[in-house]
């Protein structure tokens, strides 16, 4: 807790997503001299950036609601999918449902997979997907009667998006929990974990001994 991680998801979403220019962000940092990543991957793809940390409630009923509103906002953000000439009017009528919480439970479970198909026949490019707080639902609804409701949904979301997806580049997740080791999701298998002992991240995220001092 308290080390960085939504920090550090908001700058994958900031370097990577194809409807920013980033290099006012990213200019007088040491990542603009390793020009081919920049070439490769800033500004580049499109993303959907999603946060859990509000997706929680008395019961179930309200859980779901409130992951209904944050949907639903994530498909105001890409509205200009609604007039997009190669995106199916199929797809289209389940756009319009998620935007105004109108779609069915299993729908709005598959609202990941929607958008990304979405952005993917948009762009022509696959897209990554950034969960921030995934683990912030289970939290909240464990030891109550919602819990397996509420794992039950997080997980089919992530299944949806992580196994065997096409329109999906990748997909990081960021959270407390360390639920996937413990087969909390079991229908997604393929998730690799980064704690901030990690040697790839150690230094990046949190504060390393040279940092406090500085």
């Amino acid at each position: 807790r308290r080390f960085g991680k939504t920090l550090t998801m908001t700058m994958f979403r900031d370097f990577q997503d194809n409807l920013q220019d980033s290099k006012r962000i990213f200019e007088v940092l040491k990542i603009m001299s390793h020009t081919e990543t920049v070439e490769k991957y800033m500004n580049q793809y499109p993303v959907v950036f999603l946060s859990l940390k509000e997706v929680f409630g008395t019961d179930f009923s309200a859980i779901f609601r409130n992951f209904q509103i944050i949907i639903s906002k994530l498909c105001e953000q890409h509205i200009y999918l609604r007039n997009s000439n190669s995106v199916s009017d199929i797809s289209k009528i389940f756009f319009e449902k998620l935007l105004h919480q109108e779609a069915t439970t299993e729908n709005t479970v598959q609202a990941l997979d929607l958008l990304t198909k979405m952005l993917r026949i948009h762009y022509n490019t696959p897209v990554f997907i950034i969960i921030d707080e995934y683990d912030v639902p289970m939290a909240k609804a464990l030891n109550t009667p919602a819990y397996n409701q509420t794992r039950d949904m997080i997980e089919h979301m992530l299944s949806y998006v992580c196994k065997t997806n096409e329109n999906v580049k990748a997909v990081i997740l960021s959270g407390c929990f360390y639920t996937v080791k413990n087969s909390t999701y079991t229908g997604v298998n393929n998730i690799i974990p980064y704690t901030v002992l990690n040697p790839n991240y150690a230094s990046y995220i949190g504060f390393t001994d040279d940092d406090v001092k500085q």
